[in-house]
């Protein structure tokens, strides 16, 4: 890995002109820009404007003065941004974007997922190719998805074009305006005392249903306007399918799976913000080799697994094997196995004789009544229940011993 450092003083712009790899960027409160990249050119340039260059046809990790504003033009594979205080440009980025803690952001393309928990200032995305989570944005919001849309907490204005499905989950501020336009459903809770003027625009006339307090529930028409409180604030929502407007928790809470975006997960691997370099190899040695153990655990468990199952795969054969033979063998002894039962054929009559009873074993003058021999088709039992998991291989050592003991 190779790394470049660069002392700063005051405000800097922080330009990305090409990222081959990933890029993740994070902000602290050092004045000076640090960057990673695992390729073999690394560039820190700056010019009489407090701009500074870099790129990376490989992966590239920065660290930024907080207040720094960013420019990112190309990003071939997944963008990670967090804790920006300045203004973010993204021209592209072709894999997945997600952000944490920023202010304003302007996005022109994602080609997968956006993932944004807390905005500080306007969010404007021109085309996201795939899903949107949107969590906690503080200023106006203008969108294009070309999937699902996730959104929640947004007071100001939003204004949303959705591919797909579009969840909702709004408390706008009175003067405020909501413009959504989705291709399939769209779900909006409101608080239950909400001062709102909604316009739905559904698919047929059994495609709009408000759930609110005070509202008649059903009404037929694929048009529907209705008043709550105060008015205040305008709603208004189109859908290529249903709209459903409510306030009860359980409904919306019926959606949390809808959101897989906007769960949080550990930072990036091997980088932890606010932490030296040389700490930074050591959590990372640290955290390769709980890896590397933990993949060898799971192969020598699959391999025990494996080893188990050719033992009870053998022995299934061996049963098998058995019960053939003595099939062939009651056969040629004048055994038939008929169509509806078993039949047998007579045996001529010996001459009588007189029987000589056994003598039974003894075991320090106490006799043992004779055990019965183990069948095979009792050890094929045992064996695929085993097979079929109804029992553990403990268990089934178990019964093959008491079967032989008894």
């Amino acid at each position: 890995m190779k790394q470049s450092v660069l002392q700063v003083n005051g405000s800097v712009t922080v330009q990305v002109d090409h990222v081959g790899g990933d890029l993740q960027v994070v902000g602290w409160e050092r004045p000076e820009i640090v960057a990673k990249t695992d390729d073999d050119d690394l560039d820190l340039e700056i010019d009489a404007d407090q701009i500074i260059r870099t790129h990376s046809d490989g992966d590239l990790i920065l660290y930024v003065t907080r207040d720094a504003d960013l420019r990112v033009q190309s990003v071939g594979g997944d963008a990670d941004l967090r804790a920006l205080g300045g203004s973010t440009e993204i021209v592209s980025v072709g894999g997945d974007l997600q952000m944490r803690n920023v202010s304003g952001v302007k996005v022109k393309s994602v080609g997968g997922d956006m993932s944004l928990r807390t905005c500080a200032g306007d969010l404007l995305a021109e085309g996201i190719g795939g899903d949107a989570s949107l969590h906690d944005v503080l200023g106006d919001i203008n969108v294009v998805v070309g999937a699902d849309l996730y959104l929640r907490g947004a007071d100001f204005n939003v204004q949303a074009k959705v591919g797909a499905d579009a969840a909702l989950y709004l408390c706008p501020e009175p003067g405020k305006h909501v413009n959504v336009q989705a291709g399939s459903d769209i779900l909006l809770r409101l608080p239950p005392k909400s001062n709102v003027e909604l316009s739905l625009v559904g698919c047929d006339d059994e495609s709009i249903r408000v759930d609110l307090p005070g509202v008649e529930p059903e009404q037929v028409g694929m048009v529907r306007k209705v008043v709550v409180g105060s008015g205040g604030s305008q709603i208004n929502l189109q859908a290529g399918s249903e709209v459903i407007v409510t306030s009860r928790d359980e409904e919306w809470e019926s959606v949390a799976a809808f959101d897989p975006l906007g769960r949080e997960g550990p930072f990036a691997p091997g980088e932890f913000p606010g932490l030296s370099s040389e700490l930074h190899e050591r959590i990372s040695r640290r955290v390769e080799e709980a890896t590397r153990r933990a993949l060898e655990a799971s192969m020598r468990a699959q391999e025990r697994s494996d080893q188990v199952q050719r033992r009870v795969d053998s022995a299934m054969r061996r049963a098998e094997d058995k019960m053939r033979t003595a099939e062939r063998k009651s056969s040629h002894m004048g055994i038939k196995v008929g169509r509806f039962g078993v039949t047998i054929p007579p045996i001529p009559p010996v001459a009588p004789m007189s029987p000589m009873p056994p003598t039974p074993p003894s075991w320090g003058g106490v006799q043992k009544p004779p055990s019965e021999p183990v069948s095979d088709a009792e050890r094929l039992t045992i064996l695929k229940m085993l097979q079929e998991k109804k029992i553990s291989i403990q268990d089934a050592e178990k019964l093959l011993s008491a079967l032989d003991g008894k």
